[in-house]
């Protein structure tokens, strides 16, 4: 497993509990677009370096 899998699983248990349990958290919004979008860049770094053959 890559670093960069490892911090796209942490990021998508990040945003889980963060849903779950974050109704009171300042910046919630923020901080779930936040890694929804670094959830995105690392898989498509992670597409643009190992294409598919």
């Amino acid at each position: 497993m890559t670093r960069s899998y490892v911090f796209v699983l942490l990021a998508v248990f990040g945003l889980f509990f963060l849903q779950l349990y974050g109704e009171n958290v300042p910046y919630g919004t923020l901080i779930s677009i936040g890694l929804i979008g670094f959830i995105i860049v690392l898989t498509v770094f992670q597409l643009k370096r190992k294409p598919n053959h």
